[in-house]
């Protein structure tokens, strides 16, 4: 398959890079959510939730090389495990009640911040 022909399929190629760091995001918090709930259960149960979480973690490496062929790796790099550890950390405080101060809000915030000064900033 030629260049042109898969970039035909996507009207924005920035929008392609973005469904890329999103399922990355969501592959990596849901295999870490999964390895969670593994770490909580004995004998069988837990190897069903940990091979769970490493099916889901699939998309992880999948995501990531196709994401480098649309951007440079540090941009790659920052989105994918920036917007995955900001998934990984709300969504841990959703399903698991995982206690979360101000001051890790704010670093939230803050890494959030930093990636779309990323986007904003690309050249």
């Amino acid at each position: 398959m030629t260049a042109a022909v898969a970039a035909a399929r996507w009207p924005d190629p920035r929008l392609k890079f973005l469904f890329l760091v999103l399922g990355y995001a969501v592959s990596m918090a849901g295999s870490n959510l999964l390895f969670k709930v593994a770490s909580e259960k004995e004998g069988a149960s837990w190897w069903i939730w940990f091979l769970a979480g490493n099916v889901a973690g699939f998309g992880c490496p999948v995501l990531i090389t196709y994401a480098l062929r649309e951007q440079s790796p540090h941009l790659v790099y920052a989105f994918t495990l920036g917007a995955g550890f900001v998934l990984v950390q709300l969504a841990g405080w959703w399903f698991f009640r995982s206690p979360i101060t101000g001051m890790q809000l704010g670093g939230l915030a803050l890494t959030a911040a930093g990636l779309v000064m990323l986007q904003l900033g690309r050249a």
